[in-house]
């Protein structure tokens, strides 16, 4: 369904730019000033330098901070700190990584996805976007003409039909191979063999596929194949609307790693969330809501406190139904002591909400949450994906308690994606994130 493509990837040149490993970063939406601060010291070649520009608040930035960005990314180019492939190419990405005292690896191709409208359901999103987060990725690629970082989507592979692609490709020695500064290892593989392209390509002609992480960054790139287009039409030429009747225009396409849903390294984690600057009324109606719905009970006396295995219960019990934790004595009221774990009241029939209830962030949301504070509610309510943050948040007072949530199960989110719905905000976490700074696509003429 969707028109994936090689392209003449920019890569670093070890020789000019020296370790490999200091030019990577994680994805900008991950960094911290403190974390930026750190990777721009790592090395003046830190991708970092580009993706989030020489700002220490990436989200506030200044028109400066694009031109300037522009200015060094040509200089990098100029200096053969990067250097552009000869051929066009697939990337193979690996990344090894350890989660829950267990090794893992997974597998993404790198390529250009042609950009699609979301209703015609060949790209498909899961969440919704904010406008100025959007608006910074469309400067960055104006000044720019470049996408720094692969957004991550997933597609479905039952049948293991690009195994043997994979298994070839890791056959050769690859271009890249070093820790990625998040823990774990990367090792890139480039793959220009005209057979192993022809597989790839036409096997995406079939599927559609799920955006994971990066909906900020397609809905920036279909703004600038928008602008770019609205320029080629002043100019008199034909207006197309897709990537797959306009060819291969660079700007129709965006740089994306696709990774298979039956990859067991595609781990999906919770977003957790926390709640604050409820008042005593506010509370009291809270806690009516909740139990309306749910029923409380102390968690195992089996396992210790603490917030890896009150979420590690969280997710055994989930196993069955409905669960989440609850941490903080103001949510829950006088009659119930320490942490409680929630499941639905017998006779609630969640199913009569819609197909978006098989989700506890929704029924917190949709159901507990609004109808008490109405459109203020995102002003008490914050996320996390670290489940110890969230506990400390409730310790240190810096909020009155936290939701522990289990992992959104992916048979459910292909299922509800696949229909056109949107999950509530932060209703996955996938892990781990993409490094930044493997393979940079250019946005100028021809792909």
């Amino acid at each position: 369904m969707v028109v994936f493509r090689p392209f003449r990837g920019w890569r670093y040149d070890s020789v000019v730019v020296g370790d490999p490993a200091s030019v990577l970063s994680p994805p900008y939406d991950m960094i911290s000033i403190d974390m930026q601060e750190s990777l721009r010291r790592l090395s003046p070649y830190n991708v970092v330098h580009l993706e989030a520009g020489e700002s220490l608040d990436w989200s506030a930035p200044t028109t400066g901070q694009y031109t300037q960005t522009a200015s060094l990314f040509e200089d990098w180019i100029a200096k053969g700190a990067l250097k552009r492939d000869a051929e066009p190419s697939f990337y193979l990405l690996r990344q090894q990584f350890q989660h829950g005292g267990g090794d893992w690896s997974r597998l993404g191709i790198i390529g250009c996805v042609g950009l699609e409208q979301y209703e015609d359901r060949k790209v498909l999103p899961h969440e919704n976007t904010e406008a100025p987060a959007i608006r910074d990725r469309v400067s960055l690629m104006e000044a720019c003409g470049a996408n720094f970082s692969p957004i991550m989507s997933a597609y479905r592979d039952a049948e293991g039909s690009l195994s043997s692609v994979f298994q070839r490709a890791m056959a050769e020695t690859p271009v890249v191979d070093v820790p990625d500064g998040m823990g774990g290892r990367s090792t890139l593989w480039r793959m220009a063999d005209p057979e192993m392209l022809s597989s790839i390509t036409q096997f995406f002609h079939e599927k559609p596929v799920f955006l994971a992480d990066g909906h900020h960054r397609y809905d920036a790139a279909l703004q600038y194949q928008r602008k770019k287009n609205q320029e080629t039409t002043s100019q008199g030429a034909i207006d197309y609307s897709s990537a797959r009747d306009r060819g291969a225009q660079a700007h129709d396409f965006v740089l994306m790693t696709m990774i298979g849903f039956e990859d067991p390294g595609l781990l999906v984690l919770p977003y957790h969330r926390v709640l604050g600057g409820l008042s005593e009324g506010q509370l009291a109606q809270f806690q009516d809501a909740l139990f309306e719905i749910f029923e409380a009970n102390p968690f195992s006396s089996e396992g210790d406190q603490s917030a890896d295995s009150l979420v590690a219960q969280v997710a055994e019990k989930g196993t069955e139904g409905h669960s989440l934790g609850v941490v903080g004595p103001a949510l829950l009221g006088p009659k119930f002591h320490g942490p409680q774990l929630l499941t639905l009241r017998d006779g609630v029939d969640w199913r009569k909400w819609g197909s978006l209830a098989v989700s506890e962030a929704w029924i917190l949301e949709e159901r507990v949450l609004k109808p008490v504070l109405g459109e203020a509610t995102l002003d008490h309510l914050g996320y996390s994906h670290d489940h110890q943050e969230a506990v400390e948040q409730v310790a240190d007072g810096t909020n009155q308690g936290a939701f522990l949530l289990k992992p959104f199960p992916m048979t459910e989110f292909q299922e509800i994606v696949g229909q056109g719905q949107k999950l509530p905000r932060k209703s996955t976490f996938f892990y781990p994130k993409l490094p930044t700074g493997m393979v940079i696509n250019q946005l100028g003429g021809v792909l």
